[in-house]
């Protein structure tokens, strides 16, 4: 069966009980896709291919199955180094870093979220910053964060030295 619309997220899914649900494991970064090729914990085999590009799947995607049937999308956990920067200062030594290592990351509530790399605790441990190392069930996949205006990247050639001039 190929599923091509996410029907909610199970969290807003009123009278959950009267639903029967299977349940597909994912990883984090399976919901950067539009199509996926999951298997139910009831053995069954599912398609997802989104159609419409407005939808993006997050943990706890349902889809509707059939009457009173739904396949919900269960991420499994991720380990992920947790840095909570304790000033301004930090903040802004601490994600040059991580830019300049080119790691995905999620930025919340003062904290810097990004998976588990040996590259990246290396670079911290020498660096001094404090950080620990939690599993956790990401609601989204890490992205790249883009912060400049109209998002600049370095896939292009140009040169600095002509606007110094």
């Amino acid at each position: 069966m190929i599923l091509t619309e996410i029907y909610g997220n199970i969290q807003d899914i009123p009278d959950l009980q009267d639903w029967h649900v299977e349940t597909a494991l994912v990883k984090s970064d399976d919901l950067l896709k539009s199509i996926l090729r999951v298997t139910s914990d009831h053995g069954r085999d599912y398609g997802i291919r989104l159609e419409d590009e407005g939808q993006k799947l997050e943990n706890g995607s349902a889809f509707f199955l059939s009457p009173g049937k739904l396949l919900v999308l269960n991420v499994i956990p991720d380990e992920v180094i947790v840095i909570q920067p304790s000033d301004m200062d930090e903040m802004g030594r601490t994600a040059h870093m991580l830019g300049n290592l080119h790691k995905p990351v999620q930025i919340q509530d003062g904290k810097i979220t990004l998976l588990n790399d040996p590259v990246v605790v290396k670079t911290l441990k020498e660096n001094g910053t404090a950080f620990h190392i939690e599993k956790i069930q990401l609601d989204q996949p890490m992205r790249y964060v883009d912060l400049t205006a109209g998002g600049h990247s370095h896939a292009h050639h140009h040169d600095h030295a002509e606007h110094a001039r």
